[in-house]
C-alpha cells in the first residue's frame, strides 16, 4: 500500500484507531446516520499542527511536496503552498490520533518536525502580565524581580530565561466625525423660507497603532513559567531606581534581552507566522481580517515556539 493510500486509510473515521473512541453502528444502521456519526466522530478528536522546523538540505520544493504528500496525505496544491511557507511554519492540521505515524514518516525522510496538538498549546504556562522587570544591581549572577499586575512579586535568574519572544501587533482605526451646520435659505425678496436647511461635513481619519510584545520563557525551581511585556508602559528597569526610565525606552526589547540575558534564546520572527486555520477562526470572529496578527495570533505563537525549542533543546 502507497504512503498516500495507507494514511488515506488512516484518517478513515471507521479504522480501528477510531472504534476505541467511537464503537461502529450496527450494519442495520441507515446509511445517513452512519455518515452523521462518523462525521461526529472525527470532529471530537483532538487537532494537531504539524510544523516543520527544517528541510533535508539537498531537498527542492518537488522533494518537499511529495514528502508532505506521502506523509501526511495533503492535496498537492496545498503541499505545494505550504512548502514556500517561512521555517519553523506549520504545513497543515492534523488528526493528533495519527501523529506518531506521520511524524515517524517525516523523520524518515529526514524532516526535522514536531506536530504540537491544540491541547499541549492551550496547556501551555499561561501568561503573567508584567507591570516590570527589574534588575538587581551588582548581583551576580544577574538576577530580576518581576512585579506582576496582580501585585505578586518573584524572582529569576538570567540564566534561567530560556527563551525570549519579541514582537508587535499594528491596530488600525479609523474615526468617521460629522458636523453640522444649518442656515436659512433666502428668497428673491430677502424674506426667510420657514424651514431651516442643514448641510453636513464628513471628516474620516485613520490611525496605526504599534503595540510592543515580550514574553520571557522562565524556567524556576517551581516550573516554567511566561511572563508577558505589553506595551510602551511596561518597565525593565534598575531595583530602587524608580526615577530611572524603562530601558526599553532607548533601544528594542530584544536588543535588551541580548546585553541583560546574553544566553537566552530569542525568536524574533512573529511578523513572518502565518496562522493556522483554528486561529484564524478567531481572528474572524473578533472583527479583524483572517490573515492579520493580533493578540490572539501572539497567544498561539509564542507557546508555539515554546514547544519548538523545548523539544530541540529539552528544556
Amino acid at each position: 500500500m502507497s504512503a498516500l493510500k495507507q494514511f488515506a486509510h488512516l484518517k478513515s473515521p471507521m479504522n480501528d484507531s477510531y472504534r476505541s473512541f467511537f464503537p461502529p453502528l450496527p450494519p442495520s444502521t441507515p446509511w445517513g446516520l452512519n455518515v452523521w456519526y462518523s462525521y461526529f466522530a472525527v470532529q471530537k478528536h483532538e487537532i494537531a499542527h504539524l510544523t516543520v522546523i527544517s528541510w533535508p538540505s539537498d531537498f527542492d520544493e518537488n522533494d518537499c511536496i511529495e514528502t508532505l504528500v506521502g506523509s501526511a496525505a495533503m492535496d498537492p496544491y496545498q503541499a505545494k503552498l505550504a512548502s514556500r511557507r517561512n521555517l519553523p511554519g506549520i504545513m497543515c492540521t492534523i488528526d493528533a490520533l495519527l501523529r506518531d505515524n506521520i511524524l515517524g514518516e517525516m523523520h524518515k525522510a529526514g524532516v526535522l518536525c514536531i506536530a504540537p496538538t491544540q491541547s499541549e498549546i492551550r496547556n501551555y504556562p499561561q501568561p503573567a502580565f508584567a507591570m516590570g522587570v527589574d534588575q538587581f544591581p551588582d548581583v551576580h549572577p544577574p538576577s530580576f524581580v518581576v512585579e506582576t499586575t496582580d501585585g505578586n512579586h518573584w524572582t529569576f535568574r538570567a540564566d534561567q530565561v530560556k527563551l525570549a519572544v519579541a514582537g508587535h501587533i499594528k491596530t488600525t482605526t479609523t474615526q468617521i466625525k460629522s458636523t453640522r451646520s444649518s442656515y436659512r435659505k433666502m428668497n428673491t425678496f430677502g424674506s426667510a423660507v420657514g424651514n431651516a436647511m442643514r448641510q453636513s461635513d464628513v471628516h474620516i481619519s485613520r490611525g496605526t497603532k504599534v503595540t510592543n510584545l515580550l514574553d520571557l520563557h522562565i524556567q524556576t525551581d517551581a516550573g516554567l513559567k511566561l511572563v508577558r511585556l505589553v506595551g510602551p508602559r511596561t518597565r525593565i528597569g534598575i531595583v530602587g531606581d524608580g526615577d530611572r526610565p524603562s530601558l526599553l525606552e532607548n533601544a528594542r526589547s530584544a536588543e535588551m534581552i541580548q546585553i541583560l540575558m546574553p544566553d537566552t534564546q530569542i525568536d524574533t520572527e512573529f511578523h513572518d507566522f502565518d496562522p493556522p486555520s483554528i486561529v484564524r477562526r478567531q481572528v474572524r470572529k473578533a472583527g479583524g481580517p483572517s490573515g492579520s496578527l493580533t493578540m490572539d495570533s501572539w497567544a498561539f505563537y509564542s507557546p508555539w515556539v515554546g514547544l519548538i525549542k523545548q523539544a530541540m533543546y529539552g528544556w
